[in-house]
């Protein structure tokens, strides 16, 4: 998620070397073919090449709608995940009792069970950093999921220190490592109340949250395993390309009638119509999915290291890490 009020020139500019090189392309060959090749005939009106625009003005814009939903709703997801996480932790201190066993018995359980809970946030993290066939493989893409990929052997080492060795052996098997983990969780309050250090209604309550929290994990993967329906950016792209295309064509005769002199103006308003179209529609494709690892998705590393810290406050414990801080303004 990208953090800055604005956007820094480096970046605007890698979003737009292509789109200024087609734009500078398409210009100058309207030019070219209609003053040096004599194509007077190529000068075609401007109404139609206005209609496409439009349409694809209200496409575009639909799209961008809908991507923005996908990422919205992907940051409400992880917020509901923090409220839940610390609902729960602060509940299972709370509930514990020292009925059945001391009091050490009992914080060292109350202990587990949040780590636990830790090492649930790092598996889930883990899997939203999957790859899936219809996200961005292009360089840029990779290279700002750098850093990103980096954290993924921090994530295992994580659920590795969080994780009771004799789990972590069981579930690293499983093809659902965050699914399995809150199943033992489930476990453990069975027998929690089984030993009577929680009481029935207590039992109920914090089954509740676990249930909020396979919720939430459902959520998150509906999301990262559907890909924004192909036909609409696939024809998003078709409609950009073909207006794009006629746009310099249906400027033509409006630069003609100022004169010929005046016909190369008609390369930086076609550079400035076209870039204006190209990124909107780059904006609604950064945004389809996510939890791609890209500057604009949900910080998913960040979230989950301030929950962790928000636990461990909690259990008083000594080693706490330290909140992540922005890669190139922003948090991953």
């Amino acid at each position: 998620m990208y953090i800055k009020r604005y956007l820094s020139p480096l970046i605007v500019y890698y979003y737009s070397w292509r789109m200024v090189l087609f734009s500078l392309v398409t210009g100058s060959l309207a030019i070219f073919v209609y003053d040096y090749l004599g194509w007077r005939w190529v000068a075609i009106p401007w109404l139609p090449v206005s209609l496409v625009g439009t349409a694809t003005a209200f496409f575009v814009g639909f799209k961008n709608n809908q991507s923005y939903d996908r990422s919205w709703e992907a940051r409400k997801i992880w917020g509901s995940i923090t409220n839940h996480s610390r609902s729960f932790s602060a509940a299972v201190r709370a509930f514990a009792s020292d009925t059945g066993g001391t009091g050490t018995e009992t914080a060292g359980q109350v202990r587990v069970v949040i780590f636990r809970h830790i090492a649930w946030l790092y598996a889930l993290r883990n899997a939203m950093a999957q790859r899936t066939n219809w996200e961005h493989k292009d360089r840029a893409s990779r290279r700002q999921r750098e850093a990103f990929h980096m954290d993924q052997v921090i994530c295992d080492a994580e659920i590795a220190r969080h994780l009771p060795e004799n789990e972590l052996a069981e579930v690293r098997t499983k093809s659902n490592v965050p699914v399995q983990i809150l199943d033992r969780q489930a476990q453990h309050l069975s027998m929690l109340r089984k030993s009577g250090r929680i009481d029935a209604f207590q039992h109920v309550a914090l089954q509740d949250l676990i249930s909020k929290l396979y919720d939430e994990q459902g959520k998150s993967e509906r999301i990262k395993n559907t890909p924004f329906p192909r036909q609409y950016a696939t024809t998003s792209n078709l409609f950009i390309f073909v207006f794009m295309t006629l746009l310099p064509f249906g400027l033509l005769p409006q630069f003609v009638d100022l004169g010929e002199k005046y016909m190369f103006l008609l390369i930086p308003f076609n550079l400035i119509v076209s870039w204006v179209f190209m990124f909107m529609e780059y904006v609604g494709d950064i945004s389809e999915n996510p939890f791609e690892g890209l500057l604009n998705d949900t910080p998913v590393g960040t979230i989950v290291r301030n929950i962790e810290i928000d636990l461990k406050d909690m259990l008083g414990e000594e080693e706490i890490p330290e909140k992540l801080k922005p890669y190139f303004g922003a948090l991953f």
